[in-house]
């Protein structure tokens, strides 16, 4: 997948404090390398996928991606390298739930960055954008969410903390090695009591989703022929803030406690790792950074 796609999966969920590592959701960093390089024509093919790309939008979003992964390399890898070292810096020590959340909000303010950076081009190509198009984006959204019930509504909530539990320790033992089974009783805790709540979830999945269509429909309606960017740029910039902040109080109040929640949740599991475990991580996270710093120079 996407380096945009990942982070954005990030960014909504906070589940573990290795925001970095999730960036390609790939444990070989030799992996890691080949997709970053690739990146912008898997981000290309992802979007021709929901909005069926025309003619002329296809050459303007492949330069868009090119030029984007360009200023990725050059702005925002070095921000990944110091955070990864900061990472290795704490990984030795017991660490605070205020750290945890420090380190996800470090990246979610990488990626509004990234974010406002696209705004142009991504407002360049919304105005062009058809009325089938849309149409294609809106029934990519209704394939995914029939996805996203069959994993998270559809099971009962015993297979559901099931199937997270495997997630998560696939993720974790990634950096730490195997876990024993005091931790693996950790992090059952933690995701048994979890304040998750697919319905929730799935209400604000549904609202971004509308959110999007209402935002690009607009944009077309008003914009027309005329490609007028400033007002499209407000839209867009308009619909992200709504993204990371959502209008209905009650979404915005359960976003905010599952994500102090996990950052609480993975800075208990941490303190429950080994010295052995945590020198596994910091090796790990060192390798990530040294093919961090590969990238920034050359594919």
């Amino acid at each position: 997948m996407s380096f945009i796609l990942i982070l954005r999966r990030i960014i909504r969920h906070a589940s573990v404090w290795l925001v970095l590592a999730a960036l390609v959701g790939l444990s070989g960093c030799s992996t890691l390398k080949l997709v970053y390089n690739s990146s912008d024509d898997l981000v290309y093919w992802w979007l021709d996928g929901y909005a069926d790309l025309q003619d002329g939008q296809k050459q303007f979003t492949r330069e868009a991606l090119t030029d984007l992964q360009r200023w990725h390399r050059q702005q925002q890898l070095p921000e990944y390298v110091a955070l990864l070292k900061r990472m290795q810096a704490m990984a030795p020590n017991d660490i605070t739930p205020a750290q945890v959340c420090a380190v996800t909000e470090d990246m979610r303010s990488s990626f509004i960055r990234l974010l406002r950076y696209v705004e142009p081009a991504t407002a360049q190509l919304a105005v062009q954008l058809s009325p089938d198009q849309l149409r294609s984006v809106r029934k990519r959204f209704d394939k995914t969410n029939k996805t996203w019930k069959e994993d998270w509504l559809d099971p009962d909530a015993e297979e559901r903390l099931r199937y997270r539990t495997k997630q998560a320790t696939n993720r974790l033992e990634d950096f730490y090695g195997r876990l024993d089974k005091q931790q693996r009783e950790v992090l059952h805790q933690w995701l048994s009591t979890s304040l998750f709540d697919p319905a929730l979830s799935y209400a604000e999945r549904e609202r971004r989703q509308a959110d999007t269509l209402q935002t690009l429909q607009r944009i077309t309606q008003e914009t027309g022929a005329g490609h007028k960017q400033e007002p499209a740029q407000q839209q867009l910039r308009g619909l992200v803030d709504r993204s990371f902040n959502a209008p209905n109080e009650r979404l915005r109040t359960y976003s905010k406690a599952l994500w102090q929640e996990n950052c609480e949740g993975f800075a208990k599991l941490h303190n429950s790792t080994t010295p052995a475990q945590r020198q596994h991580m910091v090796e790990t996270l060192r390798g990530y950074e040294n093919d961090f710093k590969i990238l920034m120079t050359k594919k």
